[in-house]
């Protein structure tokens, strides 16, 4: 039996379990045409449901209605700032709260160098950070994709973080979401700094 390693796995089912959070499960889609290969064919569909997968995206992924894995969004962009902000329930605020702690951990870097395991632990931590964020998700439509737009742009740090160690580009990045969060978001626990 085929397997995919882990990294393959995440990237083709974290983009539908960021956009389904929340939201009923979609009806099938229609067949579309196939996406042009960047690197090479895309595994066929009973290789990626053989692969393993972590607990937090299996039940993530568990929203996922698609009949293919090769179909999916890709990161939302930005939304406008609404009028009044959307509330922040317990989970996302305890979630943004992590990954604020742990940009904090990374800002560390620009006055010491930082030991390549903590960064590769400092971006294990957002990424815990956001499966967490999107295992409770409970917005509704309009905040759940201005979260999105966030959590996509957290994922993005972590796997620069994974791949290139301290990243000033990917900490700059953090700290972008950790200013947008507040203009979105009303959190009663969030205290600017």
């Amino acid at each position: 039996m085929n397997r995919l390693p882990l990294a393959i796995c995440l990237a083709l089912l974290l983009p539908a379990a960021l956009l389904s959070c929340g939201q009923p499960p979609a009806a099938p889609e229609q067949a579309a045409p196939p996406a042009p290969a960047a690197h090479g064919p895309a595994p066929s569909d009973a290789a990626v449901h053989d692969a393993p997968v972590p607990e937090a995206a299996h039940a993530a992924a568990a929203h996922d209605t698609h009949d293919t894995h090769d179909t999916h969004v890709a990161a939302p962009h930005d939304v406008a700032t609404p009028a009044q902000r959307w509330l922040a329930d317990a989970a996302l605020s305890r979630g943004m709260h992590r990954v604020r702690a742990a940009t904090e951990a990374l800002a560390r870097g620009e006055r010491e160098p930082l030991a390549l395991q903590d960064v590769k632990g400092i971006a294990g931590e957002l990424r815990l950070a956001v499966n967490d964020m999107i295992a409770n998700c409970k917005l509704e439509p309009a905040p759940d994709a201005a979260l999105h737009t966030l959590l996509a742009r957290v994922l993005g740090a972590s796997r620069t973080l994974d791949e290139a160690g301290f990243d000033a580009g990917a900490l700059a990045e953090l700290r972008a979401v950790l200013a947008r969060y507040p203009e979105l978001f009303d959190d009663a626990a969030w205290i600017a700094p």
